[in-house]
């Protein structure tokens, strides 16, 4: 009895760090999510969400090149990465119509506040 129940003690403990770490580290959304999450948000065209879908793939690839042969100096890193979101962003919005873009602005300010809540301190 007595170990019957120190086994469920230690599966719920595993289970809560497990829950615990998975909200700690949020998975990145692929290419794919990515644009089906503007596609639905913003009604974007086949075409524009197939050219959404190339930029996204592009950042993908530039962002692997910069975390395995980028700058060694975190602030350095960092810099380069807002610079390569900042690009995709110009790159997306240059797709967009103005309603499409005043849209993709409220998305992305929520996202920043969203990620304030993640940053360490």
């Amino acid at each position: 009895m007595s170990s019957r129940i120190c086994s469920v003690v230690v599966v719920a403990l595993l289970v809560g760090v497990a829950a615990v770490s998975a909200q700690a580290q949020p998975t990145r959304m692929s290419a794919e999510q990515r644009t089906q999450m503007l596609k639905d948000s913003l009604q974007l065209t086949k075409d524009q969400s197939a050219k959404v879908l190339e930029i996204y793939q592009l950042m993908d690839k530039e962002r692997a090149k910069l975390m395995e042969s980028g700058p060694s100096d975190r602030q350095a890193r960092w810099e380069s990465m807002r610079s390569l979101m900042d690009t995709t962003d110009t790159r997306i919005e240059s797709l967009l119509t103005a309603e499409q873009k005043a849209k993709y602005q409220f998305l992305k300010q929520q996202r920043m506040q969203r990620r304030g809540r993640f940053q360490r301190n």
